[in-house]
């Protein structure tokens, strides 16, 4: 049901459908905007088969739902202006989507205050943000990640870590920024991003991670850093 009035609730229907946005890119782009590889011929047949089996279960009436699908362009500027041009069509009731994590930020804090006659905010879901900035709440009110966060995954391996008793870690990962010279023009990878997480909270030692580029490999440098973790590790 959607709020067509001031304390009036009508079922939605063709007549007054659910409005969903799709903000993606159409190509994939680099991979430091979008690592998980978000493209919209990839998105496309799962919203299909998702409809479709959202209508066949009868789970709300047939043709109650629109979709629109934008390129965002891997945009910090062009991204948020996507869902507002959509907004402002007065044809936008919830956004499923964004790839490159800045332009998801910029809309999931701005959300909460588009409200109107029919709804009370927008609600923004998506598959990435997965960092600890996303967590506050009361600053990303509508925000909601379906896949766990970092600190899930942080809460998993010290469980691991507990279970075997491993009380010596060093830890091993791909960090796009290693060995580039212009590193403040790339975001920190997701691989830092839950290392640091990591490390932060558990294990904490002076020097105990080392960092390699997977776009860049060097089998010394591999072998030289494995060498250094095996001295470190249990």
């Amino acid at each position: 049901r959607i709020q067509q009035q001031r304390n009036v609730i009508v079922d939605i229907s063709s007549k007054y459908p659910i409005h969903i946005l799709f903000p993606v890119p159409i190509k994939r782009g680099e991979l430091t905007k979008n690592p998980f590889g978000i493209t919209m011929n990839l998105v496309r047949p799962v919203v299909d088969i998702a409809l479709k089996k959202v209508y066949y279960n009868k789970l709300v009436p047939k043709d109650s739902l629109r979709l629109y699908f934008k390129d965002t362009h891997l945009s910090d500027a062009h991204g948020p202006n996507v869902a507002i041009n959509q907004l402002v069509t007065a044809k936008l009731d919830c956004i499923i989507g964004y790839a490159f994590v800045n332009a998801l930020k910029s809309v999931a804090r701005m959300s909460p205050y588009w409200k109107s006659a029919t709804n009370n905010g927008i609600p923004v879901i998506t598959t990435v943000g997965l960092t600890s900035n996303l967590d506050n709440r009361q600053e990303y009110k509508l925000l909601t990640r379906v896949i766990s966060p970092y600190k899930i995954l942080t809460k998993a391996i010290r469980m691991i870590f507990e279970r075997m008793n491993w009380l010596t870690v060093a830890y091993i990962f791909h960090e796009q920024r290693y060995g580039s010279s212009k590193i403040s023009n790339i975001p920190y990878g997701e691989c830092y991003l839950q290392i640091a997480s990591l490390q932060i909270r558990y294990y904490q030692m002076d020097h105990n991670y080392f960092m390699f580029n997977e776009l860049k490999f060097n089998r010394m440098h591999m072998f030289d850093i494995l060498m250094k973790a095996s001295k470190l590790a249990n």
